[in-house]
């Protein structure tokens, strides 16, 4: 169905001219990163993505981008592929927190590495700011240490009643151990169809008893922190209709879901900030559809949301990744006629090529075509760049991060 091409040398000379080498690793002079204010300076999202989780390289260029967003740009939330909830809560409180800390009680265990410890210690540091950056999340996905977000639950609803806080305690650890053995529960169907009956409605009722009580409650609680809360008890809704989906059928819906929340967050929680989102590819592409049919998470968000964003993905040549188990790889080098191979042509460790202000010509159709590449480094896939990303990295050697202690 598509011809593996072999002759790239006219690609590669226009490539020359178009792509714009980054330095590796932290720097203090942001010269090479200049580029980008033309691009940005009038979008409110910025979405950077990786190709895989457990790629130290990819961590490290995002962490320079931004710190440059926030110092040259004013983006000043940034919202990470993890628990809504955790990140939220976790921001807030903070200044309590060493960065170590802040790092686990807010990311998925897939991002729990030095080189995001070392981005957070800055984060901390933008403290002493007149205006500090704010962490938050966007997945309905409970973090493995949820604490947090229970805690906050509990303190509100105990401040309304002690029954009412008992019970969202008790909803709570029953949802988290609901959604960790989803897939390998001992209990009948009929069992497990009941039990997310019982939770389903339970938290309808709690968010109902929230919004009744709300005039109270702001005598106690700060605006953010219920409105935080309103949000995480209607994703906990929402996760029951996940843990009782099928596994084909839950991905769509947590993709549809993690929009739904981008959208609350832009449009509600943070409106009239500019917003830098943390992501994989396959969820910060505008136009995907896997090859077995799973839609990316932007694909559901509305256009208007999309006109005013730009979405960086990441791509890695060769070297090492981690899975999510954290198991070392060897990043497969695809054949020449793929969006890395193309890249890593020219030289540069880290590339950048903007595509959002390219027109179709024959050096650059395969931009506009579908082009090879590899997901995750490991398995051969098709997309169409121009329809997916408004910029592409290519990194020409990885390494895996790494890892603080489970």
């Amino acid at each position: 169905m598509f011809n593996r091409k072999r002759d790239i040398q006219g690609e590669i000379d226009w490539l020359q001219k178009n792509v714009s080498c980054i330095k590796p690793g932290d720097s203090n002079d942001d010269s090479d990163l200049s580029f980008l204010k033309p691009l940005l300076q009038d979008k409110r999202i910025v979405l950077l993505g990786e190709n895989g989780h457990g790629v130290k390289e990819h961590t490290e260029i995002k962490s320079r981008l931004i710190k440059y967003l926030y110092q040259e740009l004013d983006f000043r939330v940034l919202v990470f592929e993890s628990s809504l909830g955790a990140c939220s809560f976790s921001s807030k409180q903070r200044v309590n927190s060493s960065k170590e800390q802040l790092v686990k009680q807010s990311l998925f265990k897939v991002w729990h590495t030095k080189e995001m410890v070392e981005l957070f210690t800055w984060i901390k540091a933008t403290e002493s700011s007149e205006s500090s950056m704010i962490i938050s999340g966007f997945d309905i996905q409970p973090s493995p240490i949820e604490n947090i977000t229970s805690e906050v639950l509990m303190n509100l609803f105990f401040s309304i009643g002690e029954v009412y806080g008992n019970q969202i305690q008790k909803l709570e650890q029953d949802i988290l151990h609901q959604y960790v053995h989803s897939r390998n529960s001992t209990m009948s169907k009929k069992e497990r169809k009941m039990k997310q009956k019982e939770l389903r409605e339970s938290y309808q009722s709690l968010l109902l008893l929230l919004k009744q009580n709300y005039t109270y409650l702001q005598e106690k609680f700060d605006q953010e922190t219920l409105k935080i809360a309103e949000r995480v008890l209607r994703n906990r809704v929402q996760l029951v209709d996940m843990i009782a989906a099928s596994f084909m059928k839950a991905i769509k819906l947590r993709n549809k879901m993690m929009a739904d929340n981008i959208v609350w967050l832009v449009q509600e929680m943070f409106a009239g900030e500019k917003i830098i989102i943390w992501s994989h590819n396959n969820h910060i592409s505008k136009k995907m559809k896997g090859m077995i049919g799973f839609k990316s998470t932007f694909s559901y968000v509305p256009t208007e949301v999309k006109q005013n964003s730009y979405s960086i993905g990441f791509f890695m040549y060769s070297g090492n990744a981690a899975d999510n188990s954290r198991k070392i790889y060897e990043v497969k080098e695809p054949e020449q006629d793929s969006i890395e191979y193309r890249m890593q042509k020219l030289g540069h460790d880290v590339g950048f090529l903007d595509i959002s202000k390219q027109s179709k010509i024959p050096e650059n159709q395969w931009l506009f075509k579908y082009s090879y590449t590899m997901d995750e480094g490991r398995d051969l896939t098709l997309i169409r760049p121009h329809a997916c990303f408004d910029g592409l990295i290519n990194c020409s050697k990885v390494n895996a991060p790494t890892y603080l202690e489970l």
